[in-house]
């Protein structure tokens, strides 16, 4: 079963009913893939939908969602590869701590990232990436 994380960017483009956002998850459950998230994009998320204009109407939704799905959290193993990853990416162009967090997560738990936001994370080795 292939085991699938969703970044932000897709999240708030489901939140938002993006058509191929909508297309892509409609997708990977017609695979059976395990949806999930990282305890971060929940953060990112809820952050989102606080600061807004309808902050009540899109927190309900994002409540919605991530109930939804499985959130995978920052644990013990998940913290060590996040902080091996932001030490090793620090110099040059450094990583953002909370996409180190969510790469982390991801890889410790076997994920493919779903992201648009490529940047960041093709420097990650092992890290299985795909865009939609």
């Amino acid at each position: 079963m292939e085991k699938i994380c969703l970044d932000t960017d897709f999240i708030v483009a489901l939140l938002r009913n993006r058509p191929e956002a909508v297309k892509k998850a409609e997708e990977y459950d017609a695979v059976k893939a395990e949806i999930s998230t990282t305890s971060m994009n929940a953060f990112e998320i809820y952050l989102g939908a606080f600061r807004s204009r309808m902050a009540e109407k899109n927190v309900k939704q994002a409540d919605d969602l991530l109930n939804a799905i499985k959130v995978l959290e920052l644990d013990l193993e998940s913290s060590r590869k996040a902080s091996e990853i932001l030490s090793r990416l620090s110099e040059g162009e450094p990583i953002d701590l909370r996409d180190a967090i969510i790469a982390g997560i991801a890889l410790t738990n076997g994920c493919t990232l779903i992201t648009r936001n490529t940047e960041p994370f093709k420097r990650i080795t092992g890290l299985s990436i795909e865009t939609w």
